[in-house]
């Protein structure tokens, strides 16, 4: 059967790492290698004994010697790295991520890759996303529900979710066109966000226009759900920090070429920053991920709902150990550890 390994560029608590890395190994993945873009003796200490798990510590001496200088981006750091990390890659399969990127397969993956026709370079899961209950308080980091794409029908997620609904692509929060695994040894393409791209610049903006320039099709029977916010804070943290990352970007794209590639996203980052100080717009946007009971009625008479079984807490306290608490409590106390003069000035809900 093929080989697949996981890469992912991280800058998270170490209790999600770990269960980024038990899950993955758990599925088959020969190697998780994770860049570490905020490296942290805990994180270090805690994955660096487990076999099968790969640290690349992204210090600036890292930068320095492999690209001059650290990216100002994250996502120009993650595509850095996802190609130094393809470039390593020793097995058939080479899977890219985000630590709250999660794969559910009902098929081994190992299989269903060997499966792929050969000339097939590229493929993917489908998408779905990790959502909250508004009744249902969150304890644990993956509780929750798992929601699907809608079918391209702007009036019925509408219906569903109102004037928020055009902070969504297609009901999600986050991106649809999903992660991708690459055959490896591939010399003529060079890694993305989303899917590789010829390595030749021509090539790609010939493909562009032509329409040619498309993500592989769906690896049967799986799914990447994603966890759009580990809790209420850490979606908005999330904006938050995207927000002032790319500030420059949106504020100076004249041309609107940032703000149409990511349109819905961009609203819910201008929305989170102008909320700053006003809790009612606050908790409202929050709803996009904290449905009311009316809202999850709706999704599920829309047949919005997947029923996966996708269990990383188990997974990482097999291989961590029960004092791996994976609990909102510990993980939002790391948030506030780190990020509380934000947390402080943007007034985020807590």
């Amino acid at each position: 059967m093929a080989s697949w390994s996981v890469c992912s560029t991280v800058a998270e608590p170490p209790e999600l790492l770990c269960a980024f890395a038990a899950h993955y190994l758990a599925l088959g993945a020969q190697e998780v290698h994770l860049f570490l873009d905020a490296p942290d003796d805990t994180t270090v200490e805690m994955l660096s004994k487990i076999d099968g798990v790969r640290l690349t510590l992204c210090t600036e001496k890292y930068w320095l010697e492999t690209n001059g200088k650290r990216p100002p981006g994250h996502l120009m750091r993650q595509i850095k790295n996802a190609n130094r990390g393809y470039a390593q890659c020793t097995t058939d399969w080479f899977f890219f991520c985000d630590a709250d990127e999660f794969l559910v397969s009902k098929t081994e993956v190992a299989h269903a890759l060997s499966e792929v026709p050969a000339e097939i370079a590229f493929c993917r899961p489908q998408m779905a996303e990790r959502i909250f209950e508004a009744e249902q308080p969150q304890v644990g980091l993956f509780d929750g529900r798992i929601r699907k794409m809608l079918p391209p029908h702007p009036a019925l997620i509408r219906e569903i979710y109102g004037d928020l609904a055009e902070m969504t692509t297609r009901g999600l929060t986050g991106h649809v066109i999903g992660k991708s695994f690459v055959r490896t040894g591939q010399a003529d393409l060079r890694i993305r966000i989303h899917f590789p791209v010829p390595r030749d610049g021509a090539q790609e903006e010939a493909m562009r226009r032509e329409g040619s320039l498309k993500p592989g099709p769906f690896l049967p029977e799986s799914w990447l759900v994603h966890f759009d916010g580990m809790t209420s804070l850490h979606w908005q943290l999330k904006l938050l920090r995207f927000y002032l990352d790319y500030a420059p970007l949106l504020e100076a794209d004249k041309k609107g070429v940032f703000t149409k590639r990511t349109a819905a996203r961009s609203r819910q980052l201008n929305a989170l920053y102008e909320s700053r100080g006003d809790k009612a717009a606050l908790k409202r946007l929050i709803g996009l991920i904290k449905l009311e009971p009316a809202v999850l009625a709706k999704l599920a008479a829309a047949d919005g709902l997947l029923d996966l079984d996708c269990d990383p807490a188990t997974e990482a306290r097999a291989l961590f150990g029960s004092a791996l608490t994976l609990s909102v409590a510990d993980f939002d106390a790391t948030l506030r550890v780190r990020y509380g003069k934000l947390i402080e000035d943007y007034q985020l809900l807590t």
